[in-house]
C-alpha cells in the first residue's frame, strides 16, 4: 500500500490517542471530513519552528510580547507531495481553504456564505472562547511531554505575561472561569437557536462546514485534556447540546 501524498504536523501530548490541541483538530477534522488520506508526523513545541522552516511552512504570525517583529510558527501544517512541486500549507483556515481548491469534494467552506463562516470564527474568538486561555492554558501544561513542558511554561508566561501555573486554581477562582464559560455557551446556544429547531449544522445546510468543525475542537479540547471537569461542568450544559455535537462529528475524530 502506497503512502498517502499529504502528511499532516501535530503536536503530541501524553493523552491517548495523542491529539488534543483545538488548532489541529480544525484542520485534522476537515481532512477526516473530506476524506483524504493522509499520516501524521508528531513535533514537539521545541521543534515546530525548525521542522516548518527546513520544508518550506511560512510563519503564521509574531510572537506575543517579542516587539511584533519575531515571527511566529504553529502547527497544524500539511505537505501536498501529490504534484511534481511539494506545497507546504500553514493555518488551519488556510489549509480549509487549500484542501476545498485541491480536493471538492466534501467542502467545508460553502461559495456563497462564506464571509458569515469568518464571522462566526471571530465571535468564537469574542464570545464563549474568552475563559478558555484561564481554564485550559494550565491543564494543558500538564499533558505535555517531558520535552515540551519547559518550552511551554516559558513561552506562554512570557506572551501572556501570567502565572501559567496558578492561573486557574482549583476553588472560586476556576469555578468562577467555569461560570464564565458557561455565560458564553448561553451565549452561542441562543445565536444557533436562530435556525430553528430542526437544522443540525451552523450553516443551515445538510452536511457541517468548518464552522462546525471549530467548535468542534474547542469543545474536544476541554473534553481530551480535563475529561473529570467536562463531564461536571460542560456535557450537561444547554440541554448536552455540546455532547450532541461531539457525538455528530465523532466519525470525523479519528487520529491517523
Amino acid at each position: 500500500m502506497s503512502e498517502p501524498n499529504i502528511t499532516f504536523f501535530d503536536i503530541p501530548s501524553l493523552c491517548k490517542p495523542q491529539a488534543w490541541s483545538p488548532n489541529t483538530w480544525k484542520a485534522r477534522l476537515v481532512l477526516n471530513y473530506k476524506q483524504i488520506p493522509y499520516k501524521t508526523v508528531w513535533v514537539a513545541y521545541p521543534d515546530i519552528e525548525d521542522t516548518l522552516k527546513k520544508i518550506g511552512g511560512k510563519p503564521t504570525g509574531v510572537k506575543p510580547n517579542k516587539g511584533g517583529n519575531v515571527p511566529l510558527y504553529t502547527l497544524p501544517a500539511i505537505l501536498d507531495e501529490s504534484g511534481d512541486t511539494p506545497v507546504v500549507i500553514t493555518d488551519s483556515l488556510a489549509i480549509a481553504e487549500y484542501l476545498d481548491a485541491k480536493y471538492p469534494d466534501r467542502p467545508v467552506l460553502p461559495k456563497t456564505g462564506r464571509a458569515l463562516e469568518h464571522a462566526f470564527e471571530q465571535f468564537l474568538d469574542l464570545g464563549p472562547r474568552i475563559p478558555f486561555r484561564q481554564l485550559m492554558l494550565g491543564a494543558s501544561y500538564k499533558i505535555q511531554e517531558e520535552r515540551s513542558k519547559p518550552y511551554w511554561l516559558r513561552t506562554r508566561s512570557e506572551w501572556y505575561n501570567i502565572d501559567l501555573i496558578g492561573l486557574s486554581p482549583e476553588g472560586p477562582v476556576r469555578d468562577g472561569h467555569w461560570n464564565e464559560l458557561e455565560k458564553g455557551l448561553d451565549k452561542l446556544a441562543e445565536v444557533l437557536d436562530k435556525n430553528g429547531p430542526d437544522v443540525e449544522w451552523v450553516a443551515g445546510g445538510s452536511e457541517p462546514t468548518r464552522a462546525d468543525f471549530i467548535m468542534t475542537a474547542w469543545l474536544l479540547w476541554i473534553k481530551i485534556v480535563v475529561p473529570d471537569e467536562w463531564e461536571k461542568k460542560v456535557k450537561p450544559l444547554n440541554g448536552g447540546r455540546w455532547d450532541k455535537l461531539l457525538k455528530k462529528t465523532e466519525a470525523w475524530q479519528t487520529v491517523l
